[in-house]
């Protein structure tokens, strides 16, 4: 037993060389392989970060083309209640200028700064129709500061104008409405009397 176990012995010391050679051996290519696994997993991530980059790239690209356009649709709606904001201010300034030429035998001092307001209602909607409505916004706000009496006046005067519009225009629709209410009256009428005789 003695010799099995010196062969043991000795061919675990022989093979334990030739062991350790293996396993350093073996080792050293686990080594390598993980080497080689490392490198083929971040170039693999490598690439994925890049096709990810260029796709968040083109992403960020597609987001600002909407951007951009949902802008300018934005800035055409604007310019387009703009443009009807200053036809609307222009009534308004001819409004004040009708309402002028109704005072002007009565106080024709009051006519005068009607014609005057008018003007400057006219001037605001010249602005509107060529001005940004951020310009517009900061012009309107400095003028109610500097002046707040003649901003409150225009604003009165525009009340009224406003006022007198629609009272006229409901005026003529009356004679229509009216036209059409007796004749519905009279249908009414008739259909009551058919409901009575049946």
């Amino acid at each position: 037993m003695a010799e099995i176990n010196k062969g043991s012995v000795s061919g675990t010391s022989a093979g334990g060389t030739r062991g350790t050679k293996t396993l350093r051996g073996a080792s050293e290519e686990v080594v390598g392989e993980a080497r080689e696994f490392r490198d083929k997993i971040s170039d693999t991530v490598a690439g994925a970060s890049s096709g990810m980059r260029q796709q968040a790239a083109e992403f960020t690209d597609a987001a600002k083309d909407v951007a951009s356009q949902a802008g300018e649709r934005v800035k055409e709606q604007l310019s387009d209640q703009a443009g009807a904001g200053a036809d609307y201010v222009d009534n308004i300034a001819d409004t004040m200028r009708r309402a002028a030429r109704e005072f002007d035998a009565e106080l024709p001092i009051a006519a005068t700064m009607i014609r005057r307001a008018a003007s400057k209602v006219e001037s605001l909607s010249d602005t509107v129709r060529g001005g940004d409505l951020q310009d517009l916004i900061s012009g309107a706000q400095r003028f109610a500061r500097a002046q707040p009496a003649a901003f409150f006046g225009i604003a009165v005067l525009a009340g009224f104008g406003a006022v007198r519009f629609l009272k006229s225009t409901a005026a003529n629709d009356g004679h229509h409405v009216g036209s059409t209410q007796s004749e519905g009256g009279s249908h009414a009428q008739y259909r009551a009397g058919e409901m009575r005789g049946a």
